[in-house]
């Protein structure tokens, strides 16, 4: 391969922008198959079965290069018998286009035969034993026949799970989408397939419509913005996890959101009677009056299983100040002691965790936590709905 011949062949469907696909797709085999050093030999057969175009069309892309002034050809001979052409591509130093450019057809059948005089030197050089490699060293070529049959099913493959989301499917050549699909290198595949959803969507608002095979092999993807990037899920703080932690002790901590209400006259009558204690049930009213967001956050835990979400960067900072304290361990118990002194609502059962966080440090290290809190106590995402 060389990157010249390719590079220059990539650049032509800029310069001629009425060349088809077909035709590009045969330039860049040729390229492909160049070496600087031996030159380009492939066969019809070889160009065949690398753009997917039948014997006579591969023919008539050749002439039509050939009439644009791209490249020419020499016919050369191995023992009396004809072998593969020697094409020249125009970018060589040495190029210059056919003289009679257009005024020949292809021969019917074999290869091309070339245009120029019998008696011409080119033509007596015909008849020597050129000690030539063909498509283009032997080597290479060997190693690409052996990829080949597996580098087509791949491309084959890929057509046929993209190909069908293309609103002119039906009607489009296969043979010219795969041209330009094989065109292509496995990157741009998948960013032509990534992005066919926001072409559509383009071409609908402006009212154009084309066929698959154009699209790949213009790269009309490349016309397109960059790619709208996906919106973010909101963070998600599961329930019992620091996060989740830090947030419920933030809002006990920063004091009762509301005053209890009254006692019923129904529970005035039941401590009356010495059915109720006027204590506990003044207790379980500053609870709940008190920390509303936290009884949500208990309810949903305990009977969904369910944490906060949408929490904001302040939160974050503060769950790293927490830490795990097992279920039932002495840490767990003096921070029970310390939520029934201070009137804070309890955590619920929390399963078969084996655990949940708490400020590090135990009820002891809380005055480092609050003062965390009094200095970023103005992100408001902690009140944020559990769900």
């Amino acid at each position: 391969m060389s990157h010249a011949a390719t590079k220059w062949a990539f650049d032509q469907p800029e310069l001629h922008r009425d060349m088809k696909p077909s035709e590009w797709a045969v330039l860049m085999v040729l390229a492909d198959c160049h070496n600087p050093v031996n030159g380009c030999f492939p066969s019809q057969d070889y160009i065949c079965s690398k753009t997917n175009l039948a014997e006579r069309a591969v023919r008539d892309q050749l002439t039509h290069l050939r009439e644009r002034g791209l490249i020419d050809w020499d016919a050369v001979r191995e023992n009396g018998k004809r072998g593969s052409n020697r094409y020249r591509l125009g970018f060589e130093p040495d190029f210059q286009p056919a003289n009679s450019a257009g005024s020949s057809e292809p021969a019917a059948t074999g290869e091309i035969e070339p245009v120029q005089p019998a008696d011409s030197d080119s033509f007596n050089r015909q008849n020597l034993p050129p000690n030539l490699v063909r498509e283009p060293v032997s080597e290479p070529v060997e190693r690409e026949r052996e990829r080949e049959p597996e580098d087509r099913k791949t491309v084959e493959r890929w057509l046929k799970r993209v190909h069908p989301t293309w609103p002119t499917f039906v009607a489009d050549s296969g043979k010219t989408a795969l041209a330009a699909a094989l065109a292509l290198t496995a990157e741009e595949r998948e960013v032509a397939a990534d992005r066919v959803a926001d072409y559509l969507a383009a071409e609908k608002a402006s009212g154009g419509r084309c066929a698959f095979g154009v699209y790949l092999s213009e790269k009309r993807w490349e016309r397109l913005g960059p790619k709208p990037q996906a919106p973010e899920k909101p963070a998600y703080a599961p329930a019992f996890g620091p996060v989740w932690a830090a947030i419920r002790m933030r809002d006990l901590v920063t004091g009762p959101k509301a005053q209890p209400s009254p006692l019923k006259g129904w529970e005035e009558s039941a401590i009356a009677t010495g059915r109720l204690d006027r204590e506990t049930l003044e207790k379980g009213n500053r609870m709940r009056a008190g920390w509303p967001m936290v009884n949500a956050l208990h309810q949903a835990a305990e009977t969904r299983g369910l944490g906060i979400h949408g929490y904001g960067p302040d939160a974050e900072r503060l769950g790293k100040l927490c830490e795990f304290v097992p279920v039932g361990s002495d840490v767990w118990k003096a921070w029970k002691i310390e939520h029934e002194m201070r009137g804070w609502p309890w955590l619920p059962d929390p399963g078969t965790m084996r655990g949940v966080y708490f400020p590090a440090g135990g009820p002891a290290g809380l005055e480092a936590f609050e003062q965390a809190v009094r200095g970023n106590h103005d992100d408001a995402s902690g009140r944020d709905a559990a769900e």
